[in-house]
């Protein structure tokens, strides 16, 4: 194998490393007859693969060509990464008045796994949940599989079950709520449970979970609802404080 086959495999191994579980979303993609349960599909924003390739290859290249017809738009999406280019096809109804975005994000969400960067996302076990119609939301979201998990979050998880935590609790959908103490609890996460201080003191994977989570230099978490976006602020606070 040349140097070139050896990075080239490198890059591939990286991009195939699970998101981190903050990043995963949910969405129905089928209903039952009563609309009260749905089955869940795990998704990430299209941001987060960007994300993944500007840290792993950052001369990636993209382009795209929009194609339609009478009821469809497909977006053709091609992706070069270190000098190997690789296409696949996004499509959207047209009746949907954001047809050109979905059908480009889907395009480019398959050229992506063509290189393994999501790809394990379409293994994921499919589990039926409760759903509310009338928000268009997954109620209680299934629980990631270990090998669905970054390495460090992985044994986070295990190092949990260990000492006989629960690794999260599906029931509950809310991100933080207020300790006895006063202080904050996460309540997702590969720290569930623990309070800000408790996460900060265990050490530097804790502070650098934190640093994350605040995403003060702006390359961390990014909140999509108001309750994610209420927790980082409590955190940006918390974390201000303890590097002031």
């Amino acid at each position: 194998m040349t140097q070139n086959q050896n990075s080239f495999e490198s890059i591939l191994e990286s991009l195939s490393t699970p998101f981190s579980e903050g990043e995963i979303e949910w969405k129905p993609q089928a209903l039952s007859a009563d609309k009260k349960r749905a089955l869940a599909a795990a998704y990430v924003d299209m941001r987060s693969y960007q994300d993944r390739l500007d840290l792993v290859c950052p001369d990636w290249i993209s382009s795209v060509q929009f194609m339609m017809t009478e009821k469809k738009v497909a977006a053709v999406v091609s992706l070069t990464i270190a000098g190997v280019t690789r296409v696949n096809v996004g499509e959207a109804s047209l009746d949907d008045e954001n047809a050109f975005t979905a059908a480009y994000a889907q395009g480019f969400k398959r050229v992506c796994s063509d290189f393994g960067l999501g790809r394990y996302l379409y293994r994921l076990p499919q589990v039926w949940c409760d759903y509310d119609e009338k928000r268009r939301a997954i109620i209680g979201a299934p629980e990631l599989p270990d090998w669905a998990l970054p390495e460090a979050e992985r044994l986070a998880r295990q190092a949990d079950k260990n000492n006989g935590k629960s690794a999260r609790q599906a029931q509950q959908t809310q991100p933080v709520a207020p300790a006895p103490e006063g202080g904050l609890v996460l309540k997702s996460g590969k720290f569930q449970g623990k309070s800000l201080e408790a996460v900060w003191e265990s050490g530097q994977e804790g502070v650098n979970y934190l640093k994350w989570l605040a995403n003060l230099d702006g390359k961390g978490f990014v909140p999509k609802t108001d309750e994610q976006k209420s927790l980082q602020s409590a955190v940006q606070k918390f974390v201000s404080l303890k590097l002031s």
